[in-house]
């Protein structure tokens, strides 16, 4: 028992290891090339974020390569066929663990561009935050607190403004924003607070992807990923030590409607209901997925 214990440690430890070094390389590469997309000339912006996009791609491939290697998953992908490149498109994932996006983007890299995120401008002087923002032009997005709004309302609009100039680097290429539409991770406690009509997820939240539907109203495929893990385990260190090797992942895809796109969410009633209805419909496919998969897996709960 101890003997297996400790091979699962050194699992976990050499896993983590690989991961920061691949993570380590990518940073040195990509942000002195991603300092040259300041330079005011269209042409050379393009060609360095399609080279630094080309750098995540690689990052991701030996991300998942440690995987095969460390871990010997089990993972089964359905639909796999409907991912596309060259769209502009929102993707959403149902958040179980710290370890979905690694599950994701094992099945999606290359099949799609490499996932933007709107990023906290709290955290710019994190390494890897400071180079997705340099190297892959991921915006950073200022959170503002009910009391600092209330207190200055014209602060919306000046951050709205200065995310829409952030993102028009995106028009210059198809872009695939990713985010979780739950906001935040599930478990017991959060479901049962949430009070959600569906078996397996928390209700949507349209806040984020309206605000993104509104600055970047080019987006106009939603891109759906649902993931089911078998085992019960959550935290990040099961997924360093291959506790969290069968999985399986299904992809849908959806046309955003155009009367949703560009659309100021924030004090239109009518419209948030109009988003919240279509996620919601999206949303209650996701669960029939989670439940067959239940079944396959022979498990109660995800979460």
């Amino acid at each position: 028992m101890e003997i297996c214990e400790m091979k699962r440690y050194l699992i976990g430890v050499i896993t983590f290891v690989l991961v920061l070094v691949n993570a380590l390389q990518v940073i040195a590469i990509v942000t002195p090339l991603g300092l040259l997309r300041f330079i005011p000339i269209p042409i050379l912006q393009r060609q360095i974020l399609r080279i630094n996009e080309k750098f995540g791609e690689m990052y991701l491939y030996f991300n998942s390569r440690i995987q095969d290697l460390m871990h010997k998953p089990n993972y089964e992908v359905f639909g796999e066929e409907k991912l596309k490149r060259d769209i502009w498109q929102f993707t959403t994932i149902n958040h179980l663990s710290w370890a979905d996006i690694f599950l994701f983007l094992y099945f999606t890299n290359f099949k799609q561009s490499v996932p933007r995120i709107f990023m906290k401008s709290q955290l710019w002087w994190l390494p890897l935050t400071w180079t997705a923002n340099l190297g892959l032009a991921m915006p950073f997005v200022v959170r503002r607190s009910k009391e600092e709004i209330k207190k200055n309302p014209e602060l919306v609009k000046t951050d709205k403004e200065s995310t829409i100039r952030a993102c028009r680097t995106y028009q210059i290429m198809p872009t695939n924003v990713a985010g979780f539409i739950e906001g935040t991770r599930i478990d017991k406690e959060k479901y049962v607070n949430s009070k959600s009509k569906f078996k397996n997820l928390m209700p949507p939240k349209i806040g984020g992807m309206g605000y993104t539907l509104e600055v970047m109203p080019y987006i106009d495929h939603l891109t759906d990923v649902t993931l089911v893990y078998k085992s019960d385990k959550r935290h990040f260190w099961n997924f360093l030590c291959g506790d969290m090797n069968e999985a399986s992942v299904t992809i849908n895809t959806y046309k955003i409607p155009e009367e949703l796109r560009g659309v100021d969410y924030s004090n239109n009633d009518e419209l948030r209901l109009k988003l919240k209805t279509f996620l919601e419909e999206v949303w209650a496919k996701k669960d029939e997925i989670i439940e067959k998969e239940k079944k396959r897996y022979e498990i109660d709960s995800v979460f």
